[in-house]
């Protein structure tokens, strides 16, 4: 299939069940047993909203052992926008008794049959127009010197294709799940009901950036008065204490950029 064709399937897709089988198709016609899509624009989440077609008892591994908070390719992949695999990645090496965790992560995949891997960092804009990150991860379990005769001839097709699958996958996630996946508490639940408006968002943005109450009215061309009405809605619906509180807590849940 051709790249058009690909990019036309892809688009044709309309829910997470049908980009999930088209991309698995893709990947295992390529060689590669499964792939994991990973929101990675949340560090600390314990479990992050993902896509895979893993199998169970690798999904549970590294579920159960907490590997997201460890795995060596997330801070690279958060880092870039190029596609790499894992033997590329530097490991620590066991200098003493206990094992460290990125290793422990790595030898837990080839137990599992896993013997390389490519990723494909994604940063792509939201609904909204916010910007993801996430992880496109492909496994493989075939001889290493077939994974690299892969790469040679189809590891930027794969780059562009998950490029294009990903703000499809977000775009569709985002009706599915009926809200604007990028906002969730510090327990990593989706928020619902306490959505920022557009204006509380501005206020608390300049606030961000310095500016008094005065100075955020005269730019937004509103009166003082609306500025302080707009942040304290902006402090009850984010349970703030002040409005240092409430910006603090704005970006931590991405309402906000700085």
């Amino acid at each position: 299939m051709k790249l058009d064709e690909i990019l036309g399937t892809i688009g044709g897709c309309r829910s997470v069940e049908e980009l999930k089988f088209f991309l698995h198709s893709y990947s295992e016609h390529l060689g590669f047993s499964s792939f994991s899509f990973l929101d990675i624009g949340h560090p600390g989440l314990d479990n992050p909203f993902g896509v895979t077609t893993h199998k169970a008892s690798w999904h549970d591994t590294y579920k159960d052992n907490g590997f997201v908070h460890f795995d060596p390719m997330l801070p690279i992949a958060r880092r870039t926008n190029h596609p790499f695999h894992w033997g590329a990645v530097a490991l620590p090496q066991k200098k003493a008794a206990r094992t460290p965790a990125v290793l422990k992560i790595m030898q837990a995949a080839r137990d599992h049959g896993y013997r390389e891997g490519l990723v494909v960092p994604i940063h792509f804009a939201d609904t909204i127009g916010r910007i993801n990150s996430a992880s496109s991860g492909f496994f493989w379990e075939q001889d290493e010197a077939q994974f690299f005769s892969m790469l040679q001839h189809h590891k930027h097709e794969m780059h562009i294709i998950m490029v294009y699958w990903a703000q499809k996958m977000s775009d569709i996630a985002a009706q599915e799940l009926g809200r604007r996946q990028k906002f969730v508490n510090e327990e990593g639940e989706h928020i619902v009901q306490n959505i920022l408006t557009d204006r509380e968002r501005d206020v608390l943005s300049w606030a961000a950036q310095g500016k008094t109450m005065l100075e955020t009215a005269t730019i937004l061309t509103i009166s003082d008065a609306t500025v302080e009405t707009h942040l304290k809605n902006a402090m009850r619906k984010l349970c703030a204490d002040n409005k240092t509180h409430a910006v603090a807590k704005a970006i931590y849940l991405g309402f906000i950029d700085v």
